[in-house]
């Protein structure tokens, strides 16, 4: 699923742009991985955390999956 993180395999919370691979995964897990390893896991290209893009258009459809699961949800709660 495109909102998977493909390292971590959770639903990504704050998803970024990896410049040097085009990969998109969460911010939170790139912060980690840099931390001990200063390049891009998918191709080992250097990369540091100022690099990264918001992957504001993605994040976007996130948010209004998530508003129409929710939605659906609620719904059949009151029936």
């Amino acid at each position: 699923d495109e909102f998977l993180d493909p390292l971590m395999l959770t639903f990504m919370k704050d998803p970024v742009l990896l410049p040097t691979s085009g990969t998109i995964i969460d911010r939170a897990t790139i912060k980690q991985h840099l931390l001990n390893d200063p390049n891009d896991p998918f191709n080992r290209k250097e990369l540091s955390i100022d690099m990264v893009e918001p992957a504001t258009e993605l994040k976007e459809r996130m948010t209004k999956w998530l508003e129409q699961k929710r939605a659906e949800r609620d719904s059949k709660m009151e029936e």
